[in-house]
């Protein structure tokens, strides 16, 4: 079976702590070697660690992983738990006199999952799951960082005292581009909106007491508990595009499938993120399909657009991947004391 996940590309390692009791979770994506990484949020309520670094206007050195987290900031008490296992295997920079001080360096993001309701977050997720990290490909639904998490939350029912969430959690996406390029995507969907096929139809999302669901363009008053809700997605690929700036770009053009899976998107309740790495493998490949480009100052650009517009495809599968795998589970705050799956809801 073709790996459709992260996994698939060269040195890369995927990790999940999955606590169903506690619904929340941590998933950790590793590096053999340090990678580049971009950063874009869109959301009004993101919390990130080690994100500056990333930016396009700031100097690379590269980083040994990336971590998404339930247990909303709490969650970010996980990187101490990852760091410490790196330069245990020691991964980073160097230094001191025998160059045995390890310096490694993460980046992440956190999600306001379910879990929040029912039992404070432990950092030691975050170590659970790097040790947890292999490259087979990565598990779908209720696991890591969606193993709480949920989409539709915009109108609460009855009264506003219950959720009418649905069930999403982790889900991953791959797109082929031929000469040997790959971009994949893995997504922990948490978001405020419902989940939009691309025909216009809800697959998951807000329940109603009399239709099935709520759609955000009706609403005439806002009900409801949930004011931290976010989409976190990892895009990968293996082209060098020569800079920071050019893997931002993309970034930016991945977000583009977050808006089309999800609506609402990007609102004052959501962190919506964005991170892109390359494993820089490939130099130049779409020579031989841009000939008109190549000995032209547009062709790396080019380049970049192909590649993003191709992530925002992939996010958008991976967010469809993830609400699709998701399993039902019982909660007490929530209507019909479920937050059931998009296979489970009639």
């Amino acid at each position: 079976m073709d790996n459709k996940t992260l996994t698939a590309l060269n040195g890369v390692r995927v990790g999940h702590s999955t606590h169903l009791d506690k619904l929340t979770g941590c998933t950790v994506v590793l590096f053999d070697k340090p990678y580049q990484v971009a950063y874009k949020a869109y959301g009004g309520a993101v919390g990130a660690y080690g994100t500056e670094a990333n930016k396009a206007d700031k100097t690379n050195y590269g980083e040994d992983g990336i971590f998404i987290a339930g247990g909303s900031n709490t969650g970010l008490m996980s990187a101490n738990e990852i760091m410490e296992c790196l330069r245990h295997d020691q991964k980073g920079s160097r230094s001191g006199k025998d160059k045995q001080i390890f310096n490694p360096s993460v980046t992440g993001a956190i999600v306001y999952d379910q879990g929040m309701q029912v039992a404070p977050y432990d950092p030691a997720y975050g170590r659970e799951a790097y040790e947890n990290a292999n490259s087979e490909p990565i598990a779908s639904g209720n696991v890591g960082a969606g193993t709480g998490t949920s989409v539709g939350k915009f109108r609460w029912v009855e009264s506003g005292t219950k959720t009418g969430a649905m069930k999403a959690g982790v889900g991953s996406a791959r797109i082929d581009l031929g000469n040997g390029i790959i971009v994949v995507a893995l997504s922990v969907v948490n978001a405020l909106g419902n989940i939009i096929a691309p025909n216009g139809e809800i697959i998951a999302g807000n329940r109603g007491e009399n239709t099935k669901f709520k759609p955000y363009e009706d609403l005439i008053d806002f009900v409801t508990q949930d004011r931290n809700n976010t989409t976190i997605s990892v895009v990968g690929i293996n082209v060098d595009l020569g800079s920071k700036l050019h893997l931002e770009k993309v970034a930016h053009l991945a977000s583009h499938g977050q808006v089309r899976a999800i609506n609402p998107v990007h609102t004052s309740s959501d962190g919506d993120t964005v991170f892109v790495f390359s494993t820089g493998e490939l130099k130049n490949p779409f020579n031989d399909m841009l000939q008109y480009f190549q000995e032209t100052d547009d062709s790396l650009y080019t380049q970049v657009d192909i590649i993003g517009h191709a992530a925002a495809r992939a996010v958008q599968e991976s967010i469809y991947d993830a609400v699709r795998s998701a399993e039902t589970v019982e909660f007490e705050g929530a209507y019909k004391g479920i937050i059931p799956s998009a296979k489970d809801y009639q």
